[in-house]
């Protein structure tokens, strides 16, 4: 954030300061939990696996539910399916928000209405495992001595701000780690952030595990083999993915995934979707897919037989499940010298490393075909390293559950 940005949220926050005060005197319902994402833009991620949890009664009957949005078409769509949901700008949603006990949260402030907010427990789930470090902490803001003169002065006003306006900057007080690795990487960026923090498992890969078990997992005899290409961004979407990853003619892919019997689904990180999209991954076997705003990537990960990525953390996630995986990076170099850093550890790249596409699919083919799959063992062990401290005896929502319930005398 810098200090501009700052300066037009303090002003915001004056104004809104009598408004903020009023909500403390209000009392709240403990058992009225609210649910938020992506700054209210996404039906996605830990908080809707928890919310849809809670709401089918599958972990806690005591405990009654809300989603909040600024989305029309999120608002539409749960309501279609018969969920509670609330416009986290209007009125009704102001109040309700006011009202509730508990907000859950996967991003930052914004998943709610951070005044009505202000005064309920707040649960911090964060949207996954870091495989890069936290700006904040990676020692880039700090570069050179303008940068260091720019770093103090953005901390000493973010500290005032978070003094003069604690609604703005929130202390969560429950900060949810999936496993200890996560509790040092997540945590770091957090410090000083959180009363409490626990390792209660991962949402994600307990969710996981569930739709990978359902029959309708197994493909039906004849049916293709499935590829999913889940790249990160480049620069926040500021420069080109597709430069330094140059796709393939459109007649070689489509011919290579053809003769391997496979589609292949294309979906980009958010960021990076304002980018043109050459063709050859949008026709034929290879269909784009738009990252909706009530669109999960996780909500139909099972139903994929390999992974492409390149520096997403997305691969964390389905190490646990046995998913193999392929890391097409041939800008490994240059991503790790302009980017905040990666956190150095042996299992960073449980797969075969590309360069090109042409050696991406080779590497499915090899896959596909059932040939000896090298990297087996480097996958579970890789798994063991990164959800290291994850008791999957118990459900991860359920101990989050009880751990908010005790801290806020729910019997």
């Amino acid at each position: 954030m810098n200090v501009i940005r700052i300066l037009k949220r303090v002003t915001i926050d004056v104004v809104w300061m009598p408004v903020a005060l009023l909500t403390l005197l209000v009392p709240r319902n403990r058992r009225l939990w609210a649910f938020g994402s992506s700054s209210g833009k996404k039906y996605a991620d830990h908080s809707r696996m928890l919310f849809e949890g809670l709401h089918d009664n599958r972990i806690d009957a005591d405990i009654r539910v809300v989603w909040s949005t600024k989305s029309d078409e999120i608002f539409h769509e749960l309501t279609s399916r018969g969920y509670p949901v609330l416009k986290s700008n209007t009125f009704r949603g102001f109040m309700t928000t006011l009202r509730a006990g508990v907000c859950v949260y996967t991003h930052y402030a914004n998943d709610h209405n951070r005044i009505a907010a202000f005064g309920a427990y707040k649960i911090q789930l964060w949207h996954g495992i870091p495989l890069k470090r936290f700006k904040a902490v990676s020692g880039l803001l700090e570069q050179g001595r303008a940068g260091r003169y720019y770093r103090n002065l953005h901390n000493r006003m973010l500290d005032l701000q978070k003094i003069m306006f604690p609604w703005a900057n929130p202390t969560w007080d429950l900060l949810v780690f999936q496993s200890e690795v996560d509790r040092d990487r997540t945590g770091m960026a957090f410090d000083g952030t959180y009363r409490r923090g626990i390792v209660a498992g991962s949402v994600r890969i307990e969710n996981l595990r569930k739709q990978f078990a359902s029959p309708d997992c197994k493909p039906d005899e004849g049916d293709a083999r499935k590829i999913l290409y889940a790249p990160t961004h480049r620069a926040l979407g500021r420069e080109s993915l597709f430069e330094k990853v140059p796709v393939p003619d459109g007649n070689a892919l489509h011919a290579s995934l053809r003769r391997m019997g496979a589609t292949m689904e294309v979906r980009l990180h958010p960021f990076q979707e304002r980018e043109p999209v050459p063709e050859a991954l949008d026709c034929g076997p290879v269909r784009l897919v738009d990252n909706g705003q009530c669109d999960d990537i996780y909500n139909d990960l099972h139903t994929f037989d390999i992974l492409i990525t390149d520096y997403s953390s997305i691969f964390i996630d389905v190490l646990p499940l046995g998913m193999p995986v392929i890391f097409l990076a041939p800008d490994y170099l240059e991503y790790s010298k302009d980017d905040q850093g990666f956190f150095s550890d042996k299992y960073s790249v449980p797969g075969p490393v590309a360069t090109t596409w042409e050696e991406a699919l080779y590497y499915c083919n090899d896959i596909l075909i059932g040939a000896h799959d090298h990297w087996v063992e480097c996958r579970r062990d890789a798994a063991k390293f990164y959800f290291d401290g994850s008791d999957e005896s118990e459900s991860a929502m359920k101990r989050i559950v009880d751990v908010a319930k005790r801290d806020l005398s729910i019997s």
